[in-house]
């Protein structure tokens, strides 16, 4: 029996990763979702969050996806995402000023509220990460 099964990653310009995995845990709407080989076929709404990767070979790469869905078909995994960021790529302050400035507009005056809330969990979500990688220093 296979130990391994086909992972893609997509967003609106690239394709982001295509290889052999065996496994794969990412952020869906109501709380993570881990695949392995075998997985039964599924369709889930992605939230903000991390997505994790484990090879063969040993070791993990980790990315930061922000909405999208995630499909289960025929023992392959695709991950139609708006935005993938791979975890060394997030830096910690950048993330605390994004989360900052999302938290400022929740008072504004005409600001669309799903939106600041949707920025808050991105926000949120890329913070956790990249305070990830850097206890780890840089290495996820």
């Amino acid at each position: 029996m296979a130990t391994t099964f086909r992972c893609s990653i997509v967003t609106p310009t690239e394709a982001v990763f295509d290889d052999e995995v065996t496994y794969a845990s990412f952020p869906a709407w109501d709380g993570q979702h881990g695949v392995m080989t075998g997985q039964s076929p599924l369709l889930s709404r992605l939230g903000f969050g991390s997505l994790r990767l484990d090879f063969p070979e040993g070791g993990s790469r980790w990315y930061l996806v922000e909405g999208g869905f995630a499909q289960v078909q025929n023992g392959e995994l695709t991950l139609l995402t708006d935005r993938a960021t791979p975890a060394e790529r997030l830096s910690l302050q950048e993330a605390e000023a994004e989360l900052a400035e999302a938290t400022a507009r929740v008072t504004a005056a005409g600001e669309d509220r799903a939106q600041v809330v949707r920025d808050q969990q991105r926000a949120l979500a890329k913070k956790a990460m990249a305070a990830a990688v850097e206890a780890r220093g840089r290495a996820i």
